[in-house]
C-alpha cells in the first residue's frame, strides 16, 4: 500500500537540535505524490515546520505504532493556509474518513 492510501502515517519533525519527534496524523491523499495532514497552527508540529521543513513518514495506527517493516521516507513538508488549505480540506475530513 502506498503512503497516500494510508489513514494515518507518523509525522516526525525535527527540533532546532535536530531531535526527532514522531506524531501520529490523520493523513489525506491530494495528488500522486502529496500526503496532507492536519494540526492546529499553534501546535509543536507547526513551529518545528516553520523552522525546518525536513520531515520523515511511515504508515502508523491511530496510535503511533508504524507498521512491522515500514521504512521511514524522507519528505518535505509546507505548512498552507487560506484557499489553499480551504482546497485540502474539501477533499475529505478526519469526520468523515473511513
Amino acid at each position: 500500500m502506498a503512503l497516500g492510501d494510508e489513514k494515518y502515517i507518523s509525522l516526525t519533525t525535527f527540533r532546532r537540535d535536530g531531535t526527532a519527534v514522531a506524531t501520529p496524523v490523520w493523513a489525506v491523499k491530494l495528488d500522486d505524490e502529496r500526503i496532507g495532514f492536519w494540526t492546529s497552527s499553534g501546535s509543536g508540529k507547526a513551529k518545528r515546520l516553520a523552522h525546518t521543513a525536513r520531515v520523515t513518514v511511515s504508515p502508523c495506527d491511530a496510535r503511533g505504532r508504524v507498521r512491522a517493516g515500514a521504512e521511514a521516507v524522507d519528505a518535505t513538508a509546507r505548512l498552507v493556509t487560506g484557499a489553499e488549505l480551504e482546497r485540502s480540506a474539501s477533499r475529505s475530513s478526519p469526520s468523515t474518513a473511513s
